[in-house]
């Protein structure tokens, strides 16, 4: 059953509806027609059973016919706190890590991005971020879509550092390793963690040495330099995996 995303605002009792962009995918690509049945979505966690109807103007009109609430978050939630990269390299790193399971991603400028934003450039780039989370959330059958948020700096995403809630990947840390930190019984882990992912130049050691100021924890991934869009995906990969939310 073919699954879109509609709207809180465009749920009024029964009735559904989806927008022109979802309506001209519906008739072009699929070639669905009213009496169709479709799944929905609500971003929110609620999926709902339904029956296209009729078109209104450029929209589709859908009935609902059933609701339930989707159970696939995971109990930990995760954030991806990303310093901006060169391309479409962050369209990729949104689009993996909502699919793996990232609760909200934190753009930030750290000291070595090549991509500068202004505040208009940066808006657009969130908006487009955030309709990449929602397409991706689409297509791995999750109902809630995580939040991109505003572009800050990385000092001001490390001011508002609360402990022990970030690990911060540093590629030239030699004293512990990712798995260390996580098994470590000298740390109590609450329900969010954020994961601190530098730049394709990595990070400098004042920024090292101001996250670790702010009791931000500071480990590396082995012997081996991942890419800035690999890095962070491995990483969210393997908390989950401590946290019985993968395999």
């Amino acid at each position: 059953m073919h699954r879109f995303f509609v709207a809180p605002e465009n749920l009024k009792g029964e009735r559904a509806l989806l927008d022109a962009a979802q309506t001209r995918h519906i008739q072009v690509v699929l070639r669905l027609s009213p009496g169709d049945t479709i799944g929905l979505f609500d971003g929110r966690g609620n999926e709902y059973k339904a029956r296209l109807e009729e078109l209104e103007g450029a929209c589709y009109t859908a009935r609902l016919l059933s609701e339930e609430q989707q159970n696939s978050e995971p109990r930990l939630r995760l954030y991806l706190v990303q310093s901006l990269v060169k391309g479409d390299k962050m369209d990729f790193i949104v689009q993996k890590a909502v699919e793996i399971g990232i609760s909200g991603i934190y753009p930030v400028a750290s000291e070595r991005s090549v991509v500068s934003l202004s505040p208009e450039r940066a808006a657009k780039k969130v908006e487009r971020w955030q309709s990449i989370a929602r397409e991706a959330c689409k297509q791995c059958g999750r109902s809630y879509i995580p939040p991109v948020y505003p572009v800050q700096s990385f000092k001001q995403y490390v001011s508002k550092h609360k402990p022990p809630q970030d690990i911060m990947l540093y590629e030239a840390s030699q004293n512990r390793g990712l798995k260390e930190i996580l098994r470590d019984p000298g740390l109590s882990w609450g329900d969010e963690l954020g994961i601190i992912i530098g730049p394709e130049g990595g990070f400098t050691p004042e920024e090292v040495r101001a996250a670790q100021n702010r009791g931000i924890l500071v480990g590396g991934l082995g012997p081996r330099i991942l890419r800035a869009e690999t890095a962070g995906l491995v990483t969210a990969s393997v908390i989950l995996y401590e946290w019985n939310e993968l395999g």
